[in-house]
């Protein structure tokens, strides 16, 4: 059974992010998004997630890290909604990590798995 986790860190201040919404969606061939999971942070800022999908062959997903959870809208200039990966999951082991560590105007993430 895959599994996505991540740990969210909020670089302003230093602490772990928690209640932070992550989506994965299939992204089918056809071009429409089936919803796999949506889940939020723990206190820890941690999610760790798994889904039913056979991976034997390479899919499409999105994984959404929804910035505005924790960064409300200002008033002026540019807002970061959403941080979105599209990532392609392909693996006998099935256990794939991404951290993001993020701020009101930037974000970091590197990935591993399998």
């Amino acid at each position: 059974m895959p599994t996505i986790s991540s740990h969210v860190l909020n670089s302003e201040n230093g602490t772990h992010v928690s209640d932070l919404t992550i989506t994965l969606s299939h992204l089918k061939e056809n071009g429409k998004k089936e919803l796999i999971f949506s889940s939020k942070t723990d206190k820890g800022g941690r999610l760790s997630e798994s889904f039913t999908i056979d991976l034997s062959e390479d899919k499409i997903f999105e994984l959404e890290f929804k910035i505005s959870d924790l960064f409300p809208k200002i008033e002026e200039g540019i807002n970061c909604t959403d941080l979105i990966f599209r990532i392609s999951l392909n693996s006998r082991e099935e256990k794939f990590h991404i951290p993001v560590i993020i701020s009101r105007h930037g974000a970091s993430a590197w990935w591993s798995g399998a």
